[in-house]
């Protein structure tokens, strides 16, 4: 748990440093840093995520744990040097990407800086060291909220921040590096049948997260090329803070439900971790829809409350074609993948982000996306509806793994009633009120709702987690099927 509460804390801290830097960078410098930051993403989970994912599962592993962790490092190390050539030889070639020397060769060094911290993390939480855990991220977090926002005020320069935001997050990672190596393990113990292993494993869902942010990146890319750096800062905020809000909430279940099924495919067997996994996505969604429909009808309220001035109008705008998206990617990550990683078959999560991909395609080339950010973020919601519909159609084949229709049009029921509650909330005169309102009361009639038609269990679960004694494990578990 205590890992769930620093994953949270750190993405309320991310949402809460992105809306810092928008305000003291101002839309186009502002722009310009969430490009490249997007940018050291992408590519850094192209070129580490396999290595990332592949700690979590292969490093809290006793036997071999010396050969495992030199075969990472080796991996990491390997990548890192391929990640260089490459970028080197893109610019070599002239290839800019729209932005200035400078940002370009920052680019790779955040994409190393950021995914070092990842990978050093996901070790941790492998071996169950919750404090180095903790300390890691809170240390990022403290430099990049002392240091980076203080370049940030002083110089109100996207080149300087970017480099003021690497050089932190490797602070960070170089500081925990004596509690990172493993007793034992050199560099010459690496095995290159650990890291095809670990390559054949991770391959298809890294495929995927990569293809969900290049539809970000190349729509962020095509509003600089061609709307200008004040329309992509406009964007860029409408986008990275709608998904931190949305992957704040989603940090928690994505992170528990998928290991409590792995619990029950142990201890139960594999049927009865199917059967988890439908009741899983059950709670997803109902955690989820009344997210995206008080972010939906709320956000002027939110817009007044957390958005700097220079974005308002537009981010609210932005909100209602953005936020459709956001709530089928949460799915597709945390309700349908893990039907295929339990199976271990993991290439219809690429196939539904190559869906998504050629369907951005299609509306930038054919269908005017790249007239105005209010179509590009429309086609930004599209495409992920689309790969959500194909990965559904891929999970939901098995019967055993689909959730109950009733509860399913319950949560739609309830969220639509909150949501038409909701929109008159706007039009108080004191936003901070109107807010708190919408929690209370939209919360309160929503959860109301659920609990009397005994959603996925919920109304049981409850009650028992009422009766367990203060702490206990049992009473955290997420409803059985």
């Amino acid at each position: 748990m205590i890992f769930a509460i620093v994953l949270f804390v750190n993405s309320a801290a991310n949402f809460v440093f992105g809306v810092v830097l928008s305000a003291l960078l101002g839309p186009a410098e502002f722009g310009r840093y969430a490009t490249v930051a997007l940018a050291a993403l992408t590519i850094g989970v192209a070129a580490f995520e396999w290595l990332r994912t592949s700690s979590l599962r292969f490093s809290g592993d006793v036997e071999g744990r010396p050969r495992i962790a030199a075969s990472l490092e080796v991996g990491y190390l390997g990548a890192m040097a391929l990640l260089y050539l490459a970028i080197g030889a893109a610019a070599l070639c002239g290839s800019t990407f729209g932005l200035p020397p400078a940002l370009l060769a920052l680019t790779p060094l955040l994409a190393v800086a950021l995914t070092r911290v990842d990978f050093a993390g996901a070790q941790f939480r492998a071996r169950d060291e919750p404090r180095a855990f903790a300390t890691l991220y809170g240390l990022r977090q403290v430099l990049s909220f002392v240091f980076v926002v203080a370049v940030a005020y002083y110089t109100r320069d996207s080149t300087m921040t970017v480099a003021a935001f690497a050089a932190c997050s490797l602070i960070a990672a170089i500081a925990l590096s004596s509690a990172l190596r493993t007793p034992g393990a050199h560099l010459r113990q690496a095995s290159h049948r650990s890291l095809a292993q670990f390559f054949v494993y991770a391959k298809p869902i890294v495929a995927s997260v990569v293809i969900y942010q290049l539809i970000s990146l190349i729509n962020r890319q095509v509003a600089l090329d061609r709307l200008g750096a004040v329309a992509t800062g406009e964007l860029s905020l409408a986008t990275d803070l709608g998904q931190r809000v949305f992957l704040v909430v989603n940090s928690v279940p994505e992170l528990l439900l998928f290991q409590y099924a792995l619990q029950r495919d142990r201890a139960e067997g594999r049927g009865a971790a199917e059967r988890q996994i439908g009741v899983n996505m059950v709670l997803i969604l109902a955690l989820l829809a009344p997210l995206t429909a008080g972010y939906m009808a709320m956000a002027p309220t939110f817009e007044a409350l957390l958005v700097p001035t220079a974005y308002r109008g537009e981010y609210a705008r932005l909100t209602l074609e953005l936020a459709p998206g956001f709530l089928v990617f949460c799915v597709i990550s945390s309700g349908l993948s893990p039907v295929f990683q339990l199976t271990r078959r993991t290439w219809p999560v690429t196939i539904a982000a190559l869906g998504a991909l050629a369907v951005d395609f299609a509306l930038l080339e054919f269908g005017g996306a790249a007239a105005s950010v209010d179509s590009l973020a429309r086609a930004y919601s599209i495409s992920l509806c689309v790969g959500f519909v194909i990965a559904a159609a891929l999970a939901l084949r098995q019967a055993s793994v689909r959730p109950r229709i009733r509860d399913i049009a319950i949560i739609v029921a309830a969220t639509l009633v909150m949501a038409f509650a909701l929109r008159p909330l706007n039009a108080l005169g004191s936003r901070p009120l109107a807010a708190a309102l919408a929690v209370v009361c939209g919360g309160g009639l929503y959860g109301a709702a659920l609990l009397a038609c005994d959603v996925a269990g919920l109304r049981g679960w409850a009650a028992e987690w009422l009766r367990a004694p203060r702490g206990a494990w049992t009473a955290a578990l997420p409803p059985r099927c």
